[in-house]
């Protein structure tokens, strides 16, 4: 399989949570989206930084609200 990069949008918790880190884990770069990474969500962009360092995978918490063209 070849490393591709991805994008999840909603990674901060259930399905795109899941998602983002399984990928990473399988090899690929993940950049995953959410809202308020410094604010709410900083816990969880805090955690995917830990699981990137703790595992060596490419796993990187990124801000991007999707309601929102500039923030795209």
């Amino acid at each position: 399989m070849t490393n591709q990069t991805v994008l999840i949008t909603g990674a901060s918790s259930g399905f795109g949570q899941m998602i983002a880190e399984q990928l990473a884990r399988v090899g690929h770069t993940v950049h995953a989206s959410m809202r308020d990474i410094a604010g709410r969500n900083a816990e969880r962009a805090e955690a995917y930084a830990d699981l990137s360092d703790r595992e060596g995978i490419d796993l990187r918490a990124v801000e991007m609200d999707v309601r929102s063209q500039d923030s795209v």
